[in-house]
């Protein structure tokens, strides 16, 4: 393959989140969008990989600086989408992994967002973060994120494959196609830690 690929899906932007439970509620950010360009939203925490960064570490850094909480460790995938958008040069790839966090308390939300973005950071009851995240009606990153919300923790992870330029009411592929996952994401010891912990 040539190093220049012009067909778009080889230079995907990577952008990572961060997914974090507490009993039934789900962490979310809500925040302006990057440029104005659209309405502000509720999102999982999460950004663009720095150059040279690995996945762990973006999850990490991205999850602390739009939160102020501390995040003891990053787990396994909990869900990826990739998605081609009209008008854009390159597809947007974005991989959720599962974070556990060190304690939190009312006083831990403390964004220190260098862009700027974030309005709040919360644990929100699942039921209404699938409606927050949907009520920007950015698509298909917020419909993706709703579809893996209304899933049951342990499901497995799940992929979607979108491209607005061929078809918009969904995605073109969806993995494991809504069967359950052949093996499981969890290590020997029953734990759900895909990266090694950090000092």
């Amino acid at each position: 393959m040539s190093d220049d690929a012009s067909d778009g899906w080889t230079r995907a932007a990577m952008v990572v989140g961060g997914v974090a439970r507490r009993g039934d509620e789900i962490l979310l950010v809500h925040e302006h969008t990057l440029g104005g360009e659209g309405p502000d939203q509720w999102v999982l925490p999460g950004g663009r990989l720095e150059p040279g960064e690995l996945l762990d570490a973006a999850v990490r850094r991205e999850v602390e600086e739009e939160t102020g909480l501390v995040v003891r460790s990053v787990g396994s995938l909990a869900f990826g989408t990739q998605h081609y958008a009209p008008g854009r040069d390159q597809p947007l790839l974005f991989l959720a992994f599962n974070v556990d966090l060190g304690e939190v308390t009312e006083d831990s939300f403390t964004p220190d967002d260098p862009d700027d973005l974030i309005i709040e950071a919360r644990f929100v009851p699942l039921r209404e973060a699938i409606d927050l995240v949907l009520s920007a009606g950015v698509f298909p990153g917020s419909q993706s994120t709703a579809d893996f919300l209304r899933q049951e923790p342990g499901d497995g992870p799940t992929f979607s494959l979108w491209d607005l330029n061929r078809y918009g009411d969904g995605p073109l592929v969806r993995l494991p196609d809504d069967h359950p996952p052949a093996g499981s994401a969890r290590q020997p010891d029953g734990s759900d830690q895909a990266f090694p912990p950090h000092p």
